[in-house]
């Protein structure tokens, strides 16, 4: 008899989970923007990397120096980035490093659908930040005034670091995604009729690939790491950003040069 009425709750109780996350999915899909993921074309590419490029020392400081952003923080802040632009990249890779500095559930916070949810997960205004700036990417009426939260929070020091993350991780998450619409999503994720541009999209996946590539490796390796004191953090931290300033800083060269 037991066993009998074991059998009967469950398919219950299954039924009464899936029910209860209906509304949060129904309420999810419902924030999901309709086009396709944010990739670059020509124009846009150069004009991010120059961005990303005069954000370098910045991007530096925040992992070393006086205006540095504590480990937990700083890859909270590169997740919730994420969390707009679904790079599948800068998920394997930042999603690793937040969960070795200590950050709790960072899937969840990859997977949040809003700024507001974001911050019920992170209760910090560089969450908030983060969101926006990715949602507007770095640039719009939006973002003015979340960036001025954060330096009445955190003073303009660090709010020019937390800003400096988010050119950072803009690049790589929208970087991965114009990699991908290129070699694997042409009919999922297809580039727009700006980007309908057979050379640059050639020297991309060559200039790219690599870097990207050896990224996929490593994003399988650090599964097995353990968590690490804030100090090896900040220590990858300025290896990403002398790595990836490898890669911005003569495109940054050049969208100086094309737009002063």
């Amino acid at each position: 008899m037991l066993l009998q009425r074991m059998w009967a709750i469950a398919p219950q109780r299954a039924t009464r989970r899936r029910l209860d996350i209906l509304p949060r999915l129904s309420a999810c899909f419902s924030t999901l923007p309709k086009q396709r993921k944010k990739t670059w074309d020509a124009k846009s590419c150069l004009s991010d990397h120059k961005a990303v490029f005069l954000s370098l020392p910045s991007i530096l400081g925040a992992y070393v120096g006086p205006n540095a952003i504590d480990a937990k923080l700083n890859e909270s802040i590169m997740v919730t980035v994420n969390s707009a632009n679904n790079c599948p990249y800068c998920e394997g890779l930042h999603g690793q490093l937040a969960r070795m500095a200590g950050v709790e559930s960072p899937e969840k916070l990859q997977s949040a659908c809003s700024a507001e949810e974001a911050r019920n997960i992170v209760d910090e205004p560089a969450v908030t930040y983060a969101r926006v700036f990715a949602e507007s990417n770095g640039r719009g009426t939006a973002v003015g005034p979340a960036y001025d939260d954060i330096i009445t929070h955190y003073g303009e020091g660090k709010a020019n670091s937390i800003r400096a993350l988010c050119w950072f991780l803009q690049w790589g998450s929208i970087g991965g995604n114009t990699l991908n619409s290129i070699l694997f999503e042409r009919e999922a994720n297809p580039p727009d009729a700006n980007r309908n541009n057979t050379l640059f999209d050639m020297y991309f996946v060559v200039y790219y690939g690599p870097l990207f590539g050896v990224i996929a490796v490593m994003n399988q390796g650090l599964k097995v790491m353990p968590k690490v004191p804030a100090p090896v953090s900040a220590s990858i931290g300025v290896v990403l950003t002398f790595v990836g300033g490898s890669f911005i800083v003569p495109l940054g060269l050049l969208g100086m040069l094309a737009a002063p």
